[in-house]
This record gives C-alpha cells, structure tokens and sequence, in this order.
C-alpha cells in the first residue's frame, strides 16, 4: 500500500510518496513565493526572431522573453512566419531556471483528471498500460463525439477504472475550459496570463493517484478539509483513505521521513555493499560516480565486485534522480566492465528501471569512454535549486582559491603597479585572516623596498578569502 504524507505550513508544503516500507518514492516541495508557471498559458508578443536559430522570442509578462522554438509542435509550423509585435498564444513547457527564460510552445494542451485535451490535434491516444481491447474501444467510443468538434485527446491509465459519467464530464470540463481561453484571448492584452494550471493539492490528486495511492495523511486542518472536498467532487473519496495528523509528533518524524529527506542533502549516496555514490550537478549536466569503496565481494574477484556494486548502483541511481528530481542530461561512471555483453546487461537493466519513473527517462547507451548517457525530461526547478542557492563564497564552483594563490596575486599586482608608475602613495592591504597569515614582516619589508612605499595590513576576519583590497593612503 501506498501513501502520501504531507507537512504543510502557508510558507510551504512538503510531500512525499511512500512505499509499502516506508521508504520514499517522490517527492515534491511547493512554495506559495516561488511562482510556478509551468503548463500556464499566456497571450504573448513575439519581441524578437532569429531565423538562424528557427526560433522566437515572445514576452508573456515574466522577468525574460520566453523561447519559442519554431521547429518543434504541429501548431507552431502553421502559424507559419511571426513577426515583432504578432500576439502568439503559447504554454509554458519548461520553467525558467539556471538564469535562462522560460521555454514555450504554441502546441497548448490542458490536463484533466482523467486524460489531457490537445486542441490542434486529432485522434485519440490511450495509455498503453490500458491493454484490454474491448476497454479500449469503449473508450474510444466514449470519446468519439468530442474527437468530432474538433480536437485530440490523451487518455491517461487512470481513465480505466473512471466510470463513463466521470470520463465524460471531465471531457465536457476541458472542452469548456478551452472554448472560453479562446474568448479570453481575443479581448485580453499582450504578455498577460489567461490560463494557470491547477493548484498543487489537485495536482497532486491528478499526477499521484493514479500511482495504486490508498492513504493520505496531512497536518493541517484546511489542507485536510480541501483535500476532501477535492476527493468527493473526483469521486475518490471511497478509495482513498485521507487521515488529519494531530498528533504531538511532527508527522515527518512520525513515519521517519526527515532522516530519508536529509541524505537527498549529501552528494554522496551509500549503497547497501558498502559501496557509494557521488553526485555533481553543474548547469550543464549532472555527473554520477560509482565507487566499490570497501566492498570486495563475496569471491573477491574484480569482475564480480563490478557487477555486483553496478547493479546497486542503477537500482539507487534510478532512485534519486527521481527523489532528487534532477533534470537534463545525465553521465554516469559505472565501475568497468570488461565484457561488452555485461555493460550491455547494465543498460538494459538501468532502461528498465527508468520506465517506473512517471517522467520522461531515457538510457542513450555508454559512450567510448565506458560513461553511460542518461536524459531525463527537466520542466520544473529541481531539488537543489528549490532548497539552495549559489554559494556566495565560491560562486558555485564547489572551490575557493587558497590563500597562497591570493597572496601571490596581490605580490604580482603590486609590483604591476610599481613598474607602470601608479604607486604614488603608501598602500593599505585588506584581507582575509588566511591570506594576512603570508603577509609575515619580512615579507612586507621586502615589497616596501621594491615598491618604494610603506606597506600596511589590515585583516578583515569577514571577508572572502578571494578578495582583497588594495588602498591608496597619504597620497601626495
């Protein structure tokens, strides 16, 4: 059995899916500050096209212009050539993030319960999890009258345990939904909103329930109270037993949740051999590294060693790019396999544990290098750009100058000023506690008599190793 536990508080909601032990499957952090605009809609203005590029860049009232690919989706190659200032309706299909815009198409879709509408399509697609024929064609059947007004429509698993009524009115819900952003758009002005998804309680019903979920829990009165009303309005509130947590424990320490959400804190991830994982995001990618640490086996061959930490490894790889939502493009340093056959085994048993993930994850296959390549489809901000920013001290590189390094730059720096003739007073050095410690009298006697100036220090015990100060005192 399945659950959802949910800590809420009005700055933010923690949730997470568990599994039948407890242990965590998915997890997802909304807060109310941060504004989400994935799968919103906008009346936007095309600002700037790049033919070269095949692409446009469309104001929709955000920070940055949205990009617009002109190359991709049925509805954007029919509007055919945009010009500067051509009102375009578009959807968010990727949040801005890592300083870029926010990625857009003209190919908008709206999400039901049930199933997802594609208003420039045509034709029906049913989940192929559904399998049997006869449902099938019930289903389709059922969708037939709605496939005629024009449209297309995404059934999604959870439409084959749906009642025909539900079916239906979700199908009547969404066509309205539709025939009324369509109104909203011809009146409304540029770079303005029309259509925003739903709230994060009814996502959550939406994405997770379909996911064998039979319990939810939450800590908080109003969030029990909407989520039932939620539950009664989709007819779920029979299958799905939703519990308020009162009691003196938090609820995350209750079903020892906190202890699990910390080590997605680590970069290191401990497999159950004793070896381990080291995870480095960068803006480009992330790069996964695989290491037997202790472990030697139970032979203690090499061979067996490799197979055995690699196959723990897909298995927590798989995991935590789904606890730890990390998007985009994935390298992986599996321990080396010496035989073609068993680094293929690998991919294929890596492939099929990321068919479990409800986002789209594709194993490309291993490079020349032994590396495997893993993308994985990146529409919201990831677990470490919601819980951390770049660090102030070094800048996000993960590293800092040592002091000697700094020391050396201000020696070199000074006898530049000394040799271009710029020196025309006594100098003030301030820095940090590390780098004043290479700033011994000696050393400071020796650059007076090369620069000819007296030479004072002054240690700032707050600031950053990497800066210095170089001031100017009793100039003449």
């Amino acid at each position: 059995m399945k659950r959802i536990v949910a800590n809420v508080m009005a700055e933010e909601i923690r949730m997470v899916l568990l599994d039948e032990a407890n242990q965590l499957i998915d997890t997802a952090f909304h807060r109310p500050s941060r504004e989400e605009t994935i799968n919103h809609i906008y009346k936007g203005i095309v600002r700037n096209v790049l033919p070269g590029m095949s692409a446009a860049f469309v104001d929709i009232g955000l920070k940055q212009n949205a990009y617009l690919n002109l190359k991709q989706g049925k509805q954007t190659k029919a509007m055919g050539k945009l010009h500067v200032g051509q009102t375009v309706l578009v959807q968010v299909v990727k949040e801005e993030m890592l300083g870029k815009g926010a990625r857009v198409s003209a190919d908008v879709s709206l999400a039901g319960r049930f199933m997802v509408l594609l208003p420039y399509s045509d034709g029906l697609h049913i989940s192929k999890r559904i399998t049997d024929d006869a449902l099938r064609a019930q289903l389709a059947e059922l969708a037939a009258p709605y496939l005629a007004r024009g449209c297309g429509f995404i059934l999604r698993t959870a439409a084959a345990t749906a009642s025909a009524e539900a079916l239906q009115g979700d199908m009547e819900f969404l066509w309205n939904t539709w025939v009324q952003l369509q109104n909203r758009y011809k009146v409304a002005k540029g770079a303005t909103e029309l259509y925003s998804d739903a709230d994060f309680w009814f996502r959550l019903i939406r994405e997770y329930l379909s996911r064998d979920v039979s319990e939810i829990i939450v800590d908080d009165r109003g969030a029990y109270e909407h989520l039932r009303d939620l539950l009664e309005v989709t007819n779920m509130l029979d299958t799905v037993k939703l519990i308020c947590h009162e009691g003196a424990e938090p609820v995350f320490k209750e079903w020892q949740i906190e202890s699990q959400l910390d080590t997605l804190l680590n970069s290191r991830v401990d497999l159950p051999s004793g070896g381990f994982l080291k995870i480095d995001t960068t803006e480009a990618l992330t790069v996964i590294d695989v290491n037997s640490g202790h472990y030697t086996g139970r032979s203690g061959t090499a061979s067996e060693v490799a197979l055995e930490v690699n196959r723990e490894a897909a298995q927590m790889i798989a995991r935590q790019l789904r606890l730890r939502d990390i998007g985009g493009i994935i390298i992986c340093d599996f321990i080396d396999l010496p035989k073609k056959t068993q680094r293929e085994a690998l991919v294929a048993y890596l492939t099929e544990l990321v068919r479990k993930d409800p986002i789209k994850t594709v194993v490309c296959g291993i490079t020349s290098l032994g590396l495997v390549e893993i993308t994985r489809k990146r529409e919201r901000q990831g677990l470490q750009t919601i819980l951390y920013d770049t660090c102030s001290q070094c800048g996000g590189t993960g590293q800092l100058l040592s002091a000697e390094t700094v020391y050396l730059q201000i020696v070199r720096r000074l006898r530049e000023l000394y040799r271009a003739g710029r020196l025309k007073s006594d100098i003030l050095i301030e820095v940090s506690e590390d780098v004043g410690r290479y700033f011994t009298k000696a050393v400071i006697a020796q650059l007076e008599g090369e620069c000819k100036r007296t030479i004072r220090l002054d240690v700032q015990s707050t600031m950053n190793r990497e800066a210095y100060s170089l001031l100017a005192v009793n100039e003449n």
